[in-house]
């Protein structure tokens, strides 16, 4: 608002002039013309509604016809196509067959065909019986495949899960392998229980640059026994999935 003293614009809602210290009257113009402005629209509105023929301006569009326009297209003239005229055929004379007596020739009589022999039945190779396993592919358990074992003095213990009873002559066979030397060495054992400890010595067996262990668990059932020492077996199972560890 403006002060009516020094007319100064000071904020709305001060009782006095913070420049000249006059009082502050509000000005009643904003109002009265706001209230004059709403008059005025009620009234125009008023008006419309009062006087305004609703009815006859909603019929109007309906009354209004527009000129149709007719666009007169001029005919293009189509060729016609001259007719061709076509050669006429003459007659070309034929000459009179002539008949020339040939003598008839006489046909040997046509000798019996050969008929095939039926090709021999092929033999067919006898089916090979593949003896049924008794057991399923042992399940691995721990360690988990790429785990690491630090120290030649960490207890490194290998679990599988049990196949089923096994009878008096059936074994696991654990394969363990690792490389020294550049050259692959394989060991390991036949064992009744599910889980056997890695011996410590094969730490040092191993080389300083290979350090990667590979082992795997297959059911074995004894058939005899080696010169040498150890059993002989075959397979009751699958061979199991090989894991790795590294021993460093």
């Amino acid at each position: 608002m403006r002060c009516r003293a020094c007319q100064a614009r000071v904020r709305a809602g001060l009782s006095i002039c913070p420049y000249c210290g006059a009082p502050l009257r509000r000005s009643w113009r904003a109002p009265l013309l706001t209230l004059a402005l709403l008059f005025a629209v009620a009234a125009s509105a008023y008006a419309l509604w009062k006087y305004v023929p609703w009815q006859t301006v909603r019929s109007l569009p309906g009354r209004v016809h527009l000129p149709l326009l007719a666009f007169l297209a001029t005919p293009t003239p189509t060729r016609t196509r001259t007719p061709t005229r076509v050669p006429t055929r003459t007659a070309t004379p034929t000459g009179t067959p002539t008949h020339t007596a040939v003598p008839p020739t006489e046909t040997p009589p046509a000798s019996p065909t050969p008929t095939a022999k039926p090709p021999e039945a092929t033999r067919q190779p006898a089916a090979t019986n593949t003896p049924k396993l008794r057991f399923a592919a042992p399940r691995l358990l721990q360690p988990a495949t790429q785990t690491e074992v630090r120290g030649g003095s960490s207890q490194i213990k290998l679990s599988w899960e049990s196949t089923g009873t096994l009878a008096d002559d059936e074994w696991y066979s654990l394969s363990l392998c690792y490389q020294a030397d550049g050259a692959v060495h394989c060991g390991g054992t036949w064992i009744k229980d599910t889980q056997w400890i890695v011996p410590a010595e094969l730490y040092t067996k191993a080389g300083q640059n290979e350090r990667v262990f590979q082992w795997d668990v297959t059911v074995m059932k004894q058939t005899g026994e080696r010169p040498g020492g150890g059993r002989e077996g075959a397979p009751q199972s699958p061979t199991s999935e090989t894991r790795t560890f590294l021993w460093y």
